[in-house]
């Protein structure tokens, strides 16, 4: 088995093993292949056939005036019939080591399902603490305002909010891609802003800021349909964190809102 980066003659057995690994469908495949691959670094093992791939989406860690260059590995799948080989373990140390080689300060992920955290936490990485409240039925009631924001201005004004924190800022390719609506909020003297995607079964509320506590502003949107909301805070794991050079650490927790989910 051989681990190296994807190449574009890779693509119909990339999009075969993301298939079988996720189950998506073929045109929430072929977005990602169209609107984000280009953009990041995929990284593959291979025996024969491709058994496995990660897609490495560059981006930025910001404490204040500070940055440092994270990537956020993403889609990591192995196929079925290669799992419990040590195949994934091989393809993560590859990808990590590229990745240091091109001065990346940090790597990031988003485990599948709860039981992957173990997994992770053997690999180095630390779980990231966020608040993220599952299939609410019940919102409150809607008070104060929300009004629609293009991308740029949502991105000027997360950032704003999020200066104090450690925390992942998004280029305008990411953001487009996380395929969301984009709300600034305000209530009772505060400001915020959320990020909305619509769903069949209700809205994913995949970022709200700057905490929980502007949810009834963003009633206003999303009225009293069934949602997910994700908001900065609290006990739960959602992120997790490596740092790639002990050097240059950042404070933690940091938080990273869009998982791509």
């Amino acid at each position: 088995m051989r681990c190296r980066k994807t190449r574009p003659e890779d693509l119909p057995q990339l999009k075969a093993l993301w298939k079988a690994g996720f189950g998506d469908t073929d045109e929430d495949i072929d977005r990602f292949f169209t609107v984000a691959y280009p953009h990041c670094l995929g990284y593959c093992a291979e025996e024969g056939s491709l058994l496995a791939a990660l897609y490495a989406l560059p981006q930025t860690l910001v404490l204040g005036e500070r940055q440092e260059k994270a990537a956020y590995l993403y889609a990591v799948t192995t196929a079925p019939e290669a799992r419990g080989q040590g195949v994934c373990r091989a393809l993560m140390a590859y990808a990590e080591k590229e990745l240091r080689k091109k001065w990346f300060t940090c790597t990031l992920l988003v485990p599948g399902e709860p039981s992957l955290f173990g997994f992770y936490e053997k690999l180095g990485y630390r779980a990231q603490r966020t608040h993220e409240i599952r299939a609410l039925q019940q919102l409150p009631e809607p008070c104060g305002a929300a009004e629609p924001l293009t991308l740029a201005a949502y991105a000027g004004l997360r950032e704003t909010l999020l200066y104090a924190s450690a925390h992942v800022r998004y280029d305008a390719h990411w953001l487009c891609y996380a395929g969301t609506e984009f709300y600034a909020l305000r209530l009772g003297g505060r400001t915020g802003c959320a990020a909305v995607r619509a769903g069949n079964d209700g809205a994913c509320v995949c970022e709200l800021l700057p905490d929980g506590n502007m949810l009834p502003a963003l009633s206003n949107v999303l009225g009293q349909q069934p949602a997910r909301i994700r908001a900065p805070g609290g006990t739960q794991a959602f992120a997790m964190l490596k740092w790639l050079d002990a050097a240059k650490p950042v404070p933690e927790p940091v938080y990273l809102a869009f998982a791509f989910e």
